[in-house]
């Protein structure tokens, strides 16, 4: 299949290009500039399968920009994995990361999705938080509610979660999957042993 990443320099969008090229599939990744795109071509890309990796250059707070990579690419999938995280783990790093990640995801996903639309998409998978699950008994399966009546910090992001869930599942012209993502640990994240936890830890 032809597949569109948004937000492809992230930790799971690397690792994601990396899977998705090793199964045959052609890749376009979307990124904010050039310097970014000849990083990410070198990183974790076997060269003989390298050809079906290209680039899509364009700002996600950019709707008219967004709008014409997806189109120009016409893909059969949109994978959004949009989020702007801290290289840190604290309260202090995460709070003061809070609004652009609030706003790629609300606004750029926004985005993404219309061009999505635009361009006949006919799927769209977006990541979405397990964790603000409204605690009970049991395991949390796809009926668990998100907790939107938590402590203030957790509400605010838990709101944001439920408006990018509800905007994708009830878009009608696309088939929209939510995977709600746990904490992730390994290379290149927090909880990896070089990274910011383990430091912490340390």
């Amino acid at each position: 299949m032809k597949i569109f990443i948004a937000g492809a320099t992230g930790v799971i969008g690397r690792l994601l290009i990396a899977q998705l090229l090793a199964k045959g599939h052609d890749v376009v990744a979307l990124t904010r500039s050039s310097e970014n795109a000849q990083i990410l071509a070198k990183q974790g890309v076997k060269p003989a399968i390298r050809q079906s990796l290209r680039f899509a250059i364009a700002d996600v707070f950019d709707a008219d920009a967004v709008k014409a990579a997806v189109v120009r690419a016409q893909p059969e999938v949109v994978i959004e994995q949009l989020t702007a995280l801290p290289k840190t783990y604290t309260g202090e790093s995460m709070s003061a990361a809070a609004p652009l990640n609030h706003r790629i995801r609300l606004e750029g996903g926004a985005n993404v999705l219309a061009a999505a639309q635009a361009a006949g998409v006919r799927r769209y998978l977006r990541q979405s938080i397990a964790f603000w699950g409204v605690p009970g008994t049991g395991l949390a399966n796809e009926e668990t509610p998100i907790s939107l009546d938590a402590s203030p910090a957790v509400a605010a992001d838990a709101h944001t979660v439920t408006e990018i869930e509800h905007r994708l599942l009830e878009t009608s012209n696309l088939e929209g999957i939510v995977l709600r993502y746990g904490f992730f640990y390994g290379t290149g994240t927090w909880f990896a042993a070089d990274g910011d936890v383990a430091n912490q830890v340390r």
